[in-house]
């Protein structure tokens, strides 16, 4: 089946998309009026319905990510709805549907999943990272990647809003988007398949803004600057295509015996094939699962497959179009826009005015607000944000060299936990750290702000109780990459629940500075640090994300680890249970067991 997301009447809908058999037209029906309009018609005396009601739902879904938590059940109801259709329209004139079926080429589509809770998108996963590199022996084979926030995604023909540049750096590969319908934990990798609704395209795209700040730099440069500029640039706004269908397995066949395009205006860029992964989906949704709940609706963008990064144009073309296109799963076209020139000493443009259009959704109204810091709880964290390297012996313990930038990255939302939380340990685990963090949540839509812009953009602060786990070193086989060793310090903190967040505190500028932090765990310990060891304030990183990405009400942003945790007992991950708090004198404790 292929299903979309769409526009019509003011609102997003679902809709089942077929070629009329009579015509080959391309339809999309929404399930509910569809169901509504065969009652009707069955209704007539003449109608061969009228004994045999065509009714499929009783609750007819509207959402995709509805349709998607409706499980197997769901995905056969549908299935007997296009058999229906098919048949239906073969035999009868489509204007017993009009008004609850669209033609696609008259309808606005958007992006299969509006708001991923989970992007999750691998790198390095295709032989173009390692088979011209004399010096890699080997490869490490698990799951490397990172996490986009929900304001990069655009629909299909929606423009890739750029800065304005005189000349740029960049470019986007099409991915193969995996969408899980049945979400699940532990999940075996012999049943992976059974978890996946269907496959979508992406175009993967960055263009280099925060990486200018690197190359700035005198090297070497460290594995995370050198992460947080690359994927930075692709968490930026408007960088994430997605679309035009969400095609499901049945219609597929074979996911790696597909073959993939670039084209570029027109002209043919790249092509490759999906076979080409050096790591496949089963695993992958084996591993993510191996420490955090899978839930319907979560995208997961297998990575390049041919050429990395099909270049844009280095003078800046508005209107051009890039073409990503995977063999059964469609094309995924959207222009080019450059943003004009600033004037001098002024911001180019409105912030808000420009999101990308899933974005924009997040958000009632541009100026719309957390009101107090009473009136924020957990789940209103859309995105979670998190700091390396942010303390003053960074450098000597981790070889961290101090920069002018902060060394930002994205975590799952799931990965956030309220105050009193009982901490799911997962079987994967071993070892575990825990430590006490400075966090700040974000309480308006915030772009492009200046350091004290973003100081009154913060709602409040709360000690955070951080964990993590160090079972994903035991992955990494020596001799590694850089990315292959240093990504099990960013997965550690990832599972569910991991950091936990008090309740919030307003403060005044620097009033959180020169605060003693403790953590405490129960029969194992005290441990004392202070965010006077800070480098970058919450003000300053949020001013230095908001360059290109847009924070929204809510959002969580953890300025790191000091540098000294507890280490919990192995028993810890076998069981045990073990109360503790994490404090910052004048700010709050936050409490938190495990087991």
């Amino acid at each position: 089946m292929k299903l979309a997301t769409f526009d019509a009447h003011g609102a997003e809908r679902l809709g089942l998309v077929l070629a009329h058999p009579l015509t080959g037209e391309e339809w999309v029906f929404e399930p509910g009026p569809s169901q509504m309009r065969l009652a009707e018609y069955a209704k007539r005396g003449t109608s061969p319905y009228v004994a045999t009601r065509p009714v499929f739902w009783e609750s007819p879904p509207t959402s995709m990510i509805g349709f998607l938590e409706s499980g197997a059940d769901g995905m056969a109801r549908m299935r007997r709805f296009q058999d229906f259709l098919l048949s239906f329209l073969a035999k009868n004139d489509t204007f017993i549907l009009l008004g609850a079926g669209h033609r696609v080429a008259e309808v606005k589509l958007r992006a299969p999943i509006l708001r991923p809770r989970l992007i999750f998108g691998l790198v390095q996963n295709s032989p173009t990272a390692w088979r011209h590199v004399p010096d890699r022996q080997h490869l490490n084979v698990f799951p490397q990647g990172h996490q986009r926030p929900q304001g990069a995604v655009i629909d299909p023909g929606e423009p890739i809003v750029l800065p304005y540049s005189a000349r740029v750096s960049g470019g986007w590969n099409p991915e193969l988007a995996v969408v899980i319908g049945t979400g699940g934990r532990d999940i075996p990798v012999s049943q992976a398949m059974a978890h996946v609704a269907g496959l979508t395209i992406v175009s993967d795209v960055t263009v280099d803004y925060f990486r200018r700040d690197m190359f700035a730099q005198p090297e070497p440069w460290d594995w995370f600057e050198d992460a947080m500029t690359s994927w930075g640039d692709k968490k930026s706004d408007s960088r994430f295509p997605m679309g035009p269908y969400l095609v499901t397995l049945d219609e597929i066949g074979n996911p790696y015996d597909l073959l993939c395009y670039t084209r570029q205006s027109g002209y043919l860029r790249d092509r490759s094939h999906t076979g080409a992964m050096n790591i496949g989906i089963e695993r992958t949704v084996s591993w993510l699962s191996s420490f955090r709940a899978l839930h319907p609706g979560d995208v997961i963008h297998m990575g390049t497959m041919g050429y990395d990064g099909s270049p844009f144009p280095f003078e800046p073309l508005d209107g051009d179009v890039i073409e990503s296109e995977i063999e059964r799963l469609g094309v995924l076209r959207n222009p080019v826009t450059y943003l004009p020139k600033p004037e001098s000493g002024r911001v180019d443009v409105a912030p808000v005015d420009l999101l990308p259009s899933a974005a924009r959704a997040l958000i009632g109204t541009p100026d719309e607000s957390i009101p107090s810091p009473g009136a924020w709880s957990v789940d209103h964290a859309r995105h979670f944000w998190t700091v390396f390297g942010n303390y003053s012996m960074a450098d000597r313990k981790e070889g961290l060299t101090r920069r002018p930038y902060p060394r930002f990255l994205a975590a799952p939302n799931t990965a956030l936990a309220a105050d009193g939380a009982g901490v799911h340990i997962p079987l994967r685990a071993h070892t575990l750290t825990v430590g006490c963090e400075l966090a700040c949540v974000i309480g308006r839509v915030t772009s492009r702000a200046s350091v004290e812009d973003a100081a009154r953009a913060i709602l409040g602060v709360a000690p955070m109780t951080v964990l993590r786990d160090s079972s994903f070193k035991d992955a990494v086989v020596e001799p590694a990459s850089p990315q292959e060793r240093h990504l099990p310090a960013v997965y550690a903190r990832w599972a569910d629940g991991f950091n936990v967040i008090g309740a919030l505190t307003s403060v005044d500028d620097d009033a959180w500075r020169g605060k003693v932090c403790r953590i405490a765990v129960e029969g194992v310990g005290t441990v004392e640090t202070n965010t006077a060891d800070y480098l970058f304030s919450a003000a300053q990183v949020i001013a230095y994300i908001t360059r290109y990405i847009t924070l929204f009400p809510g959002d969580v942003l953890a300025l790191g680890p000091l540098g000294d945790e507890l280490v919990l007992p192995d028993a810890v991950s076998r069981g045990a249970s073990l109360t503790g708090y994490a404090e910052i004198d004048g700010l709050g404790r936050v409490t938190f067991s495990l087991g």
